[in-house]
């Protein structure tokens, strides 16, 4: 690991395993999604991953956030090697990594008050110590105090994707991921997310991941590109760089479609 590193892949493999069942046998099939891939991010520094539907980013989220062992290679997140880390070790790791899942609607539970579920994070902490923390982050994102006594369907799709910032970040980690964070949102509202995104890698200074197709929004939030197609990086460099001068064929076609 180089010094300064918060997330590292390394020659990774990964996909998934498919069980076929015949008259007198099983048999197992591996589907590779991601081939051969090596990524680096910094500590505070900001990168977008770029790709169409199919390109592998949901493969690659899942093996960043330990919940899919690649086939090779390795991933290492604030030093340490993941995979190699027994289950209660690599928890502890992984709270390091504050995540927003892509689709507000579906991600937070509709019975349980925001409060709750800001609070869930932080149950190693004393009460009184949970409810400044979370009156703290809930002016970081700019929603009142009121919507802890509300529920997450009480909620306009814009205060949930606060709500789904907020708790990625409670609990103070190294580094924040975010799923597609405005492909569920209208225009207005999409401006207000990115501006509040880079909002808080300015005051917290982690590092942020952004997942996304969208050009647009990658452009605003990061400083660095890395695309993705068909399971492999096929380009990476400065933002401005690949949309201006795109050099791989398959990403000059996203730039003249953006």
């Amino acid at each position: 690991m180089g010094l300064g590193d918060i997330i590292r892949l390394e020659d990774v493999t990964a996909g998934y395993v498919v069980v076929k069942q015949g008259i007198k046998s099983i048999a197992r099939e591996k589907r590779v999604v991601l081939r051969n891939i090596n990524l680096r991010i910094k500590d505070g520094e900001r990168v977008v991953i770029i790709g169409e539907s199919g390109s592998g980013k949901t493969t690659l989220l899942r093996v960043i956030l330990g919940l899919l062992k690649p086939f090779n290679g390795r991933v290492f997140v604030i030093g340490k090697d993941i995979y190699s880390l027994k289950w209660r070790e690599r928890v502890k790791v992984l709270r390091q990594i504050g995540y927003v899942p892509q689709d507000p609607y579906k991600a937070l539970n509709p019975s349980v008050k925001v409060g709750t579920i800001l609070e869930e994070p932080l149950e190693a902490l004393s009460i009184s110590e949970r409810g400044s923390r979370v009156k703290d982050i809930l002016r970081l994102v700019n929603l009142p105090e009121n919507v802890l006594n509300m529920y997450p369907m009480e909620l306009s799709g814009g205060m949930r994707q606060r709500v789904l910032i907020a708790r990625a970040i409670i609990h103070d980690p190294e580094v924040l991921i975010l799923d597609e964070p405005t492909s569920a949102l209208d225009v207005s509202m999409q401006a207000q997310i990115v501006n509040l995104i880079n909002e808080i890698h300015r005051k917290l200074e982690l590092a942020v991941l952004t997942v996304t197709h969208d050009l647009g929004v990658a452009q605003y939030l990061a400083d660095r590109a890395v695309v993705l197609y068909r399971g492999e990086i096929i380009e990476e460099g400065d933002i401005d760089s690949i949309i201006k001068n795109p050099r791989n064929e398959y990403t000059r076609l996203l730039v003249s479609s953006y």
